[in-house]
């Protein structure tokens, strides 16, 4: 009983430990993802987009569901795209791309 105990504990130390340990990325502005390569930053709106799905799916669905049709296809480089337009004006370039995509990125897809 105290080996498993032991174990258990040794586990969750580790865990605790570790836990912030792995690579992650913040970019909270256009400064910041101007140095992001393609690659970065197709990785970087692909998880942004995931968690909207996940965490507001219904809510965008009901909020542009009368301006996007169904059979719209929306690609990655699709929405780095919308990203990199919005930051070509000025007014953008103190958002971060997360609350770009949100705010003003859904509105330009729709609206095109």
């Amino acid at each position: 009983m105290r080996n498993k105990s032991s174990v258990f504990q040794l586990f969750i130390l580790t865990f605790f430990f570790c836990f912030n340990a792995g690579p992650y990325l913040v970019v909270e502005n256009y400064g910041n993802w101007k140095t992001l390569s393609v690659a970065s930053k197709s990785a970087y709106v692909t998880g942004i987009w995931d968690g909207y799905i996940v965490f507001f799916g219904k809510e965008l669905e009901e909020k542009y569901s009368a301006n996007c049709s169904d059979d719209r296809i929306t690609r990655v480089s699709d929405l780095v795209e919308i990203v990199d337009t919005l930051y070509q004006q000025e007014i953008n370039k103190s958002f971060s791309p997360a609350t770009l995509l949100r705010e003003k990125g859904l509105q330009y897809l729709c609206s095109n």
